[in-house]
């Protein structure tokens, strides 16, 4: 018999089963214990462990596509309302200038300034304390009605956000790929966006002699909602004074074929300006998104089409409209 401490008695035979179910107690403990920590030491094996990353690796390779093309769709949004901005632009200048539609020079910036004088024959000139007058586009696009608001064309304004500019050594860009200022970007021949100047009217940029320069009327076109105003630009490959650039211009056939000419324009509509031609146009139009490019129409909507779509023949009807009527700077 043994005594405990608060003077209980346990019998013999009680001292043994507490003492059997001690020594189980505690064994099981010890097993346990020893299991726990061999669980615990033990990790991946190497095989495992190539599986776990194989099925991580073919889960991004096959996510990566997805996110891309989302990523691409997303910049084409972007870019439509972009040219959707501009052509509400066009259509405020529109209704405040009696239905005129804008000239490339003024509404783009190219050289736009004051104080020019046009003779009878077709001479023209600019007179002293010329000034520059700023892209009658911003002038619609700023809150404030600012011409030098600087948004056509810029980084902080409208710039087409799958465009990645051009690095080059000129001071009127700083060494930056895209520009700050309109005036930089138009005259510096890098830009995100062109005008359809060979049917919307142009001026000095387009003929040395006033004779050429001409003007439309928005009710002079029958079908609005098929021609572009505004667009996504290419880079331009044929050598010029400026070649190697992206113009504030589109055209589907230019140099080649002489968009203004209607007998020039018939025979233009056989020909597929791209693939064969690609090298040789100077103003193409975009393809940045999904291998082709946005425009904005005189009917206001926004359209995106293949690059090669785009410059096909029988897509000339979105570039111009034989018979639509147009007025002269000077009268033939």
């Amino acid at each position: 018999m043994t005594i405990l401490g608060d003077g209980k008695c346990l019998s013999s035979k009680a001292l043994h089963e507490f003492g059997m179910n001690a020594v189980f107690f505690g064994n099981s403990l010890g097993r346990s214990d020893t299991r726990i920590s061999e669980h615990k030491a033990r990790g991946f094996t190497l095989i495992e462990l190539l599986v776990v990353i194989s099925i991580i690796s073919l889960l991004i390779a096959m996510l990566l596509p997805s996110i891309e093309k989302a990523r691409a769709s997303g910049e084409q949004i972007v870019c439509a309302t972009n040219l959707r901005q501009m052509g509400v632009a066009m259509e405020a200048d529109i209704n405040e200038w009696d239905d005129w539609m804008p000239y490339y020079e003024a509404w783009y910036e190219d050289h736009h300034r004051s104080h020019l004088h046009v003779t009878p024959d077709g001479s023209w000139w600019w007179g002293k304390k010329l000034r520059t007058l700023g892209a009658v586009m911003n002038l619609y696009l700023d809150a404030a009605g600012d011409a030098n608001a600087d948004i056509l064309n810029t980084e902080q304004g409208l710039w087409c956000p799958s465009h990645p500019g051009e690095v080059r050594d000129d001071e009127r860009f700083d060494k930056a790929p895209i520009p700050s200022r309109t005036s930089a970007s138009t005259h510096g021949i890098l830009a995100a966006y062109g005008y359809n100047h060979r049917f919307l009217g142009t001026q000095w940029t387009d003929s040395s002699k006033a004779k050429g320069w001409f003007y439309r009327k928005k009710s002079f076109v029958k079908f609005p909602s098929n021609i572009i105003s505004h667009a996504d630009n290419a880079f331009t490959l044929p050598s010029s004074h400026t070649g190697y650039h992206y113009w504030t211009k589109v055209n589907r056939t230019q140099p080649l074929i002489n968009s203004t000419e209607p007998s020039e324009v018939v025979a233009g509509r056989m020909v597929d300006m791209i693939p064969d031609f690609r090298d040789e146009l100077i103003y193409p139009i975009g393809e940045r998104h999904l291998e082709g490019g946005n425009a904005v129409c005189l009917g206001g909507h926004s359209e995106w089409q293949t690059q090669r779509r785009w410059h096909m023949g029988d897509f000339d009807h979105r570039w111009t409209e034989p018979g639509s009527n147009f007025v002269k700077r000077i009268p033939d």
